[in-house]
């Protein structure tokens, strides 16, 4: 469960921050993205991409919770290696 504060106001991260948020490169963020993996990011302009950043909050915390025995992933999914080779032969 998140506590959000009342007073923030949502606004949004660049991928640069996305990564050191997560602790994750940016083509592992982005190949996870293109298979639903990641939360999916708002193109402001053709080169901008952007993410909210309580979506990446929320992201990490759904991780974490996974990771401590409430994992509800599909069990075949893709290692993040081979998800970016996938996507680069694309």
């Amino acid at each position: 469960m998140i506590h959000k504060n009342p007073v923030a106001k949502p606004h949004f991260i660049k991928l640069d921050t996305v990564a050191h948020k997560v602790g994750m490169g940016k083509s592992t963020i982005l190949a996870w993205e293109s298979t639903n993996r990641f939360p999916r990011a708002v193109r402001l302009s053709k080169t901008l991409r952007v993410w909210l950043e309580s979506d990446i909050e929320q992201w990490i915390l759904e991780q974490h919770s996974k990771a401590h025995g409430n994992d509800t992933r599909d069990k075949d999914a893709s290692s993040p290696r081979e998800v970016v080779s996938r996507v680069r032969s694309k």
